[in-house]
């Protein structure tokens, strides 16, 4: 009897072993759909961050209590390129097609944001209140330089 226990006892152990030992499937890598939402998610927040970035700079709020905020700005500028993976070309966007034909170009582009959002970062945890001014210009036209060139503009608001 006290084989059949011991057997049995070991049985489960090692049964509980093999089940705890099988791997840990991979997560799944998201899919051209999931970046694209991803992307445009990123570029919402950038636009409301810099938005209150912009309204609080010019109501006169302290450069440290903009320090933060800017520095989750040259975050995005850091990481937002990767976003625009090749995979993402064919998923419904208002990404032009120049974003993938124009790739000198478009590196260009999203260099100047980073640049303008590390420059932005800087002077607000420097409380540079000049230089924090010419970043924050320097941002809304790299903003702006980008999307002209890589994004179809906006549908036109329907009158009424």
């Amino acid at each position: 009897m006290r084989t059949a226990t011991f057997l049995i006892a070991t049985g489960l152990a090692l049964t509980g072993w093999a089940a705890l030992a099988k791997p840990v499937a991979a997560p799944a890598s998201p899919t051209p759909a999931e970046i694209v939402a991803a992307r445009q998610a990123g570029m919402a927040m950038s636009a409301a961050t810099f938005t209150t970035i912009r309204t609080a700079n010019a109501a006169g709020t302290p450069m440290k209590d903009l320090a933060f905020a800017a520095g989750a700005l040259a975050k995005w500028g850091a990481s937002m390129p990767a976003l625009f993976h090749p995979s993402t070309r064919t998923v419904t966007s208002r990404a032009k097609p120049e974003v993938w034909t124009d790739k000198p170009g478009f590196a260009a582009r999203t260099a100047a944001f980073a640049d303008a959002t590390r420059a932005l970062a800087a002077a607000a945890k420097a409380d540079d209140k000049v230089a924090f001014a010419a970043a924050l210009a320097s941002t809304g036209a790299a903003c702006k330089g980008c999307h002209d060139s890589y994004q179809v503009p906006p549908p036109a608001a329907k009158p009424g």
